[in-house]
């Protein structure tokens, strides 16, 4: 949309959100709470009577997509479309951009998340049905986006938006985080049906305890510099109160029958004496709950006896972040983990009983052979139950991005698609057969031993059966 061109929304705007699918495999499918967000905190603070609705293709089997959205779209007829777009489901835009113009000649086309926060131009310059892109954290931008476009007036005022004018890709500086996140209402649960997302289809923890979960976030922002992560929420931890955290546990917990929960935070555990005064509250109210951390806790900040309040508290799996085994690439990356206090706490948590899931990262840039072995070989040895071992991405946006570039020139002319490419950067620069590095990982690590033991310790068994079935075969057809 030029920023010239005034269109107003009415005074009782409808705004249907999107969640595009995607078709990488395993398709993780969590409830999207970024949407719910922006759906409660506009029905909160916009001034006039909001109504939303979310259609979540990834629900949808690929015949049926088109389908579903148009007939949302026919039935609800939105003065607004945002769709919540990650770099993995990009190539969603191709197809169905025109599928929404077609029946909603009318409306706003709205992209936002953090394939929009860092490749806005790129996207309005290519898709000329796009209006414009909510940029960062975006509750303010697009409460104050939808406010401007009911009275008609221009974008160009509003921040955190990337819009057209004349003919060029302008953007406007950032709002400000949101410092009080009590502020921002629970997300509006109302307009998804939470049942459908306890199906069979794969989620982010890769196991479950219950049978009726959903994820939570208790604080926004990460204070730790890795150049792979991006800094949508910035670096400063801003942090939910207890009493407003737990809330929201109590309200899914009661109204929506949820009984397990994953904390999603960046990191939870970076306040000890919070964490502890979370914990201590779930166990006072009596909620019989189970928790996983799927986004990992930062492992070397552990002690044995946070492990043992979180198992206390109903934590039955934690993931660690470990990355690089190789205290050179871990200099690099600016993770700078003590290595030895992770592997410790591992110990801990599998000694309590625990399921331990470790994430690992193979092919930074200027990485070698060998350094990508010693990671596996970490892996192998450790007492993880379960790994995952991804090829590195070097996402646009992020410090990543610009060293694969200087190490490489003229690799990165094309972004990254998901954390499963079919020819990872590192390969393309080098001719290793990363693929099959990746490969010879998993076999190392998933012996009979652990699997056997991994498989004693896992609750609903028969979920994990298919879980491990299907993920067998993705990892041979890559």
């Amino acid at each position: 949309m030029e920023s010239k061109e005034k269109r107003k929304i009415g005074d009782r705007p409808r705004i249907l959100f999107v969640k595009p699918p995607t078709d990488v495999r395993p398709a993780i499918i969590d409830v999207p709470l970024g949407p719910l967000y922006l759906s409660s905190f506009l029905k909160k603070y916009c001034r006039l009577p909001v109504v939303t609705d979310l259609v979540d293709l990834r629900l949808c089997r690929r015949p049926d997509r088109e389908s579903a959205l148009a007939g949302r779209i026919r039935i609800f007829s939105p003065h607004i479309i945002g769709i919540s777009l990650l770099t993995a489901n990009r190539g969603f835009l191709d197809h169905y951009l025109p599928v929404m113009r077609r029946h909603a000649p009318g409306a706003v086309i709205v992209v936002g998340g953090p394939h929009a926060t860092y490749h806005y131009s790129d996207l309005l310059a290519r898709h000329k049905d796009i209006d414009c892109a909510v940029i960062g954290e975006g509750e303010r931008a697009f409460l104050n986006l939808v406010e401007a476009m009911a009275d008609g007036r221009d974008i160009s005022c509003v921040r955190g938006v990337a819009y057209r004018k004349d003919g060029e890709v302008a953007c406007n500086e950032r709002e400000p985080y949101i410092e009080d996140l009590d502020s921002i209402p629970f997300p509006d649960y109302g307009i998804i049906d939470i049942a459908g997302y306890w199906g069979s289809h794969p989620e982010m923890n890769g196991v479950l305890a219950e049978k009726t979960y959903t994820h939570v976030i208790s604080s926004r922002a990460c204070p730790y510099r890795c150049i792979y992560c991006h800094d949508i929420f910035g670096k400063k931890v801003r942090k939910r109160s207890v009493d407003n955290f737990v809330a929201e546990i109590a309200m899914l917990y009661n109204r929506y029958g949820v009984r397990e929960f994953h904390i999603v935070d960046d990191i939870f555990n970076i306040d000890r004496k919070r964490m502890y005064a979370i914990l201590d509250a779930i166990m006072a109210s009596g909620m019989n709950i189970k928790i996983a951390f799927p986004n990992g806790v930062r492992g070397d900040l552990l002690t044995r006896d946070d492990i043992l309040m979180l198992k206390r508290a109903g934590a039955y799996m934690i993931t660690v972040a470990i990355e690089t085994a190789s205290r050179r690439m871990q200099k690099i990356i600016r993770k700078n983990l003590d290595i030895e206090k992770v592997m410790e706490n591992i110990g801990h948590a599998a000694d309590l009983g625990l399921i331990v899931k470790g994430y690992f990262m193979i092919g930074f840039p200027g990485e070698t052979v060998r350094e990508m072995k010693e990671t596996i070989a970490l892996a192998v040895r450790s007492r993880l139950d379960l790994a995952h071992f991804f090829t590195v991405i070097p996402f646009e946006g992020t410090e990543l991005a610009r060293l694969a570039s200087d190490t490489y020139p003229g690799i990165m002319s094309e972004i990254a698609t998901h954390y499963l490419p079919e020819k990872p950067f590192y390969q393309e620069a080098t001719g290793y057969n990363l693929n099959r590095l990746q490969k010879f990982a998993y076999f190392r690590f998933y012996t009979p031993v652990r699997i056997l033991r991994t498989f004693y310790k896992i609750p609903r068994k028969m979920h994990r059966i298919r879980r491990w079935a299907s993920f067998a075969i993705d990892v041979l057809r890559a």
